[in-house]
């Protein structure tokens, strides 16, 4: 597969821009591999062992860990452009990937360090991750001798937990009766645990119209008793001086959407580059030389860079901010507000490139077909949803009032 010779967006240091320039070149050399076990992973609904050991043995895991964890302390920039370029390769890939680096920070922020450093073990490349997301919890723990008795129903969208180490579940918290503890402030108590994965039984009921390699089925946790050590109800993250952990776990979850969005954006451009190029269509003898498609092709390249300088430059600011104490709620609206921007710019360009594309979009198992497939469960995902603009409308605009509030007389 021919790559771009985009280079990454200016970054804050020479170090910084280094750093991400070899890890994204480490990725790329990876790119045969992960693309030719892309027809394996759609049959099995889940990324190869093969392409999660190649990406082990290259140290792409647990890049967003500090280095005295074993990882390779990199910034939130760097890791989306390293999630970017596997993203391009196969969007599932992106998607698994993303999941485990992103999804092994959390209990860096719930566990203490000794217990999150059993997880991560002597090679730094444990991986965490599953369905933890706000909302009725699927299990619930019990306090019994010996720590907590776990079990729960069907849990939704486990991407990438077959090849973790530990997953997560949010837990109701019982009684001894089995009724829900109360807390201090009159509502239900509930937690996190990182249970072994040989407590876990994945149903494999993950049959999607795209992003069929994620695994992002049910799993159920199996009965058992937990060890206290792996639950966590309130923050207390032991590594407050690294903004990895430190920026929170907003900026943490939407870091997957980033990577993806634009992995899907830049290979949609891509290939619609090659498929139009000496193509006849209709009267038009040359598409790449038609003024029409010309003029679109400059308004997707546009969406496409601007999107991206947008995202990379709202979480260059975040972490910066994190690392010198000064994050705000603003800096979190940025993020969201990128990512949402991201993801409209994405579904233009995909179904922009699909009208072009003609007959290359007829193909079940052509390129277009699987990029549709993919941007659409994409763009589909809670955290990118319309509704997010709701959440973060009121930052943004007590900052436009403010400002203008400054400039009146």
């Amino acid at each position: 597969m021919a790559t771009t010779t985009d280079a990454p967006a200016p970054a804050a240091s020479d170090s910084r821009s280094h750093a991400a320039r070899n890890w994204v070149e480490v990725a790329r050399s990876l790119a045969p591999l992960v693309e030719s076990e892309v027809p394996q992973a759609s049959r099995d609904a889940i990324i190869t062992p093969k392409v999660v050991q190649a990406w082990r043995d290259a140290g792409l895991y647990g890049v967003l860990l500090p280095a005295h964890l074993g990882g390779g302390g990199v910034d939130d920039v760097t890791y989306i452009e390293i999630a970017e370029e596997i993203a391009r390769q196969d969007a599932s890939a992106g998607w698994v990937y993303g999941n485990h680096q992103t999804g092994t920070l959390f209990p860096g922020m719930l566990l203490d360090e000794e217990t999150f450093r059993e997880l991560l073990g002597p090679n730094g490349d444990g991986i965490a991750c599953g369905f933890g997301a706000p909302g009725p919890p699927r299990a619930t723990a019990k306090r019994v001798d010996g720590g907590y008795l776990v079990r729960s129903g069907p849990i939704p969208f486990g991407s990438g937990s077959q090849h973790a180490t530990r997953v997560v579940a949010r837990v109701a918290l019982l009684d001894e009766d089995d009724q829900p503890r109360i807390g201090d402030d009159g509502e239900p108590m509930v937690a996190f645990v990182w249970v072994d994965r040989n407590n876990v039984e994945w149903l494999n009921d993950w049959n999607p119209s795209g992003l069929a390699g994620t695994g992002s089925g049910s799993y159920r946790v199996k009965q058992h008793v937990l060890e206290e050590r792996w639950m966590g109800a309130k923050a207390q993250i032991s590594f407050t001086d690294e903004p990895a952990f430190s920026q929170g776990f907003e900026p943490v979850a939407t870091l997957l959407h980033a990577g993806v969005g634009l992995g899907l954006a830049k290979r949609t451009r891509e290939e619609l580059a090659k498929s139009t190029r000496g193509r006849r269509r209709g009267d038009v003898p040359a598409l790449d030389q038609y003024p029409l498609f010309q003029a679109d092709f400059v308004r997707l390249e546009s969406e496409y860079q601007a999107a991206r300088t947008f995202i990379l430059h709202a979480y260059r600011e975040l972490w910066d901010a994190t690392a010198q104490g000064r994050r705000t709620e603003l800096h979190l609206a940025r993020i969201e507000q990128a990512n949402l921007h991201l993801h409209r710019a994405l579904s233009d360009i995909v179904s922009t490139a699909s009208l072009w594309a003609g007959s290359d979009v007829i193909p079940r198992d052509g390129i277009f077909a699987l990029l549709n497939a993919n941007a659409r469960i994409a763009l589909n995902h809670l955290m990118v949803g319309p509704q997010q603009a709701v959440k973060i409308a009121p930052h943004l605009l007590e900052k436009w009032q403010a400002d203008h509030a400054t400039m009146v007389p």
